[in-house]
């Protein structure tokens, strides 16, 4: 079901609107969700000014960079990824990963992709479907979501957001990292590849389901 909530933190305030994925649970996130919780709610810090992106990450048509977090609480190794399409640089992700506690990541950022279809008994089909930008994390019960920020749901924002600086931006606003004290990094895309401005088709934009 599309479930709509308010978030109030120091960091941010937010109307979140989110959307139940495939209801695959994972255990340790629903087993432990204050911890899960207080990954994305405590302090992160990173300590490049600049993340230069020009290696090929798993995927041929990817640009990936890791970069090493600092979590307040967490003595072990946190990163952030930041993947970018080759022929398409307003195509890329932002995710945490802490691989000592799950191997997927645990928070991420899809500016573009294929419209989501999410299948969950006694859901209409009208309501079962997503368009990026958006986030995904897990809620309690361990189930990964997607959800929206009000800056996402803001035509005129979310097409500022295109800019990965700015997105990036929102995504330590969103998840609580940061460079220094307020501070946040940029992002310098090097590659030899043409990277083109428009966006991959998806052909489920504008379907709405019966």
């Amino acid at each position: 079901m599309i479930t709509i909530y308010f978030v109030h933190s120091p960091y941010h305030e937010q109307t979140y609107i989110s959307f139940h994925m495939a209801s695959k649970i994972n255990q340790k996130v629903k087993e432990n969700y204050d911890f899960y919780s207080s990954l994305l709610s405590e302090r992160k810090s990173i300590f490049s000014e600049v993340i230069e992106i020009n290696e090929t990450g798993n995927n041929e048509n990817t640009l990936s960079k890791q970069e090493v977090l600092k979590h307040k609480s967490i003595p072990d190794k946190m990163v952030l990824i930041v993947d970018v399409k080759y022929n398409n640089h307003r195509f890329f992700q932002f995710k945490l990963r802490y691989k000592e506690y799950i191997p997927q990541p645990f928070f991420r950022f899809d500016s573009d992709g294929d419209t989501h279809r999410n299948r969950i008994d006694g859901v209409p089909l009208s309501e079962q479907s997503i368009t990026t930008p958006h986030f995904h994390q897990y809620n309690n019960d361990g189930v990964e979501i997607a959800f929206k920020t009000d800056k996402l749901i803001n035509e005129k924002e979310c097409k500022a957001l295109e800019d990965i600086n700015l997105c990036i931006a929102h995504f330590f606003q969103v998840s609580n990292t940061r460079l220094n004290n307020e501070d946040y990094p940029s992002v310098k895309i090097s590659s030899d590849k043409l990277a083109f401005s428009f966006k991959d088709d998806d052909p489920n934009q504008n379907v709405t389901f019966p």
